[in-house]
């Protein structure tokens, strides 16, 4: 059992080593170098054999990055957070958060619009796949030296492709639209993949 432990419980003042951290949180030493390089948490104190120590505020600063994982932020965002947090202004680190998480939210709602689309066009193309095969229209075995397989093309002809089914006007998304709105604010989705 590591010294800065009784019976599972961290002692106060317990000073902990990388590896002592790592079996307590549940991550490897690598990920914890990793979040130490990139300016997530740092050591309390070096040892001068070169350890590092960790104490408690560490352990709560590993807490604090796992759960804004789960919130699907990048550790970049956490990066912000953690800085907004050492600086201490009250309210600093949920008023950032909130406008991280506004962000994450529209993300997520045009990935969903983007897949509602390509889930369209998906059963528009597996439609005409059926199609083909019923009527028998895949002519590979007929075609020529200098020909290649026509059977995706027209598995494909006629569908509108998944990104030119959304068009957002005024901030909302529209399907299926066969012009650009009258107000010229539109943009087409493929221009907003990246």
């Amino acid at each position: 059992m590591c010294r800065a432990l009784r019976k599972g419980v961290l002692l106060p003042g317990a000073e902990l080593r990388i590896g002592e951290v790592a079996k307590l949180v549940g991550m490897p030493t690598k990920t914890l170098r990793y979040y130490e390089e990139f300016g997530l948490i740092s050591p309390s104190r070096q040892e001068g054999s070169g350890y590092r120590v960790f104490g408690w505020r560490e352990l709560e600063q590993i807490e604090f990055i796992r759960r804004a994982k789960l919130m699907g932020l990048s550790l970049e965002q956490i990066r912000t957070l953690v800085a907004i947090a050492e600086d201490g202004a009250q309210s600093g680190v949920l008023h950032h958060l909130e406008e991280m998480l506004d962000v994450k939210l529209e993300e997520t709602q045009r990935t969903l619009e983007e897949l509602r689309a390509l889930r369209e066009s998906l059963l528009e193309y597996r439609d005409k796949v059926s199609v083909a095969e019923e009527e028998n229209l895949c002519r590979c075995a007929e075609r020529g030296r200098d020909e290649f397989c026509g059977c995706v093309t027209a598995a494909t002809e006629g569908v509108t492709p998944p990104m030119m089914r959304i068009v957002r006007e005024n901030g909302k998304s529209k399907r299926n639209a066969k012009e650009p709105c009258r107000c010229g604010c539109c943009e087409s989705a493929t221009e907003k993949v990246v």
